[in-house]
């Protein structure tokens, strides 16, 4: 973790770059190892035709919402977005570029989000995970976090901040 971590910049994202981001996360979460399966590389007009909804979608339902890009050099090889609530700070479309997993990339972003939710005096931090994506709940268990709730596909996640 040690080696990645030195050379990674965490950036908020300019509204300008907010079909970026929604294009990154198309492409990080469709290559995603929890299953999705909706990653076409031919025909291009149908992945287009994917893309598109879901990136609007995307900067749609996360309008108000921190952006954060991760990078590495000038490439982007990771993206996550923080929402603020009462007492929690919830992280949301953490996605990192499948060249880059299992690097530590994710524990990054989970040790600055939880920087910035101490910053902002927030009791606890959560997320939701696909029940299938079992490399990213095996991350967020060694990082402390514990189920809040079931879901039909999903577990939400939270970690307390206060006693970390």
């Amino acid at each position: 973790m040690k080696g990645i971590s030195r050379f990674l910049t965490i950036q908020h994202a300019r509204k300008s770059e907010r079909l970026q981001f929604s294009f990154l996360s198309f492409r990080f979460f469709t290559n995603s190892e929890s299953g999705i399966p909706i990653y076409l590389r031919k025909p291009m007009r149908l992945t287009l035709l994917m893309a598109l909804p879901y990136m609007a979608e995307t900067i749609i339902a996360h309008l108000r919402e921190a952006h954060y890009f991760v990078r590495c050099g000038k490439h982007v090889i990771g993206i996550f977005v923080l929402r603020e609530k009462p007492d929690t700070l919830y992280i949301s479309s953490l996605a990192v570029n499948p060249l880059y997993r299992r690097l530590g990339i994710g524990t990054q972003i989970l040790f600055y989000s939880e920087r910035i939710a101490e910053k902002m005096n927030k009791h606890w931090l959560e997320l939701s995970v696909l029940k299938t994506n079992i490399p990213a709940l095996r991350l967020y268990i060694k990082r402390g976090f514990g189920r809040k709730e079931e879901r039909r596909q999903t577990y939400v996640l939270r970690k307390n901040v206060e006693n970390s």
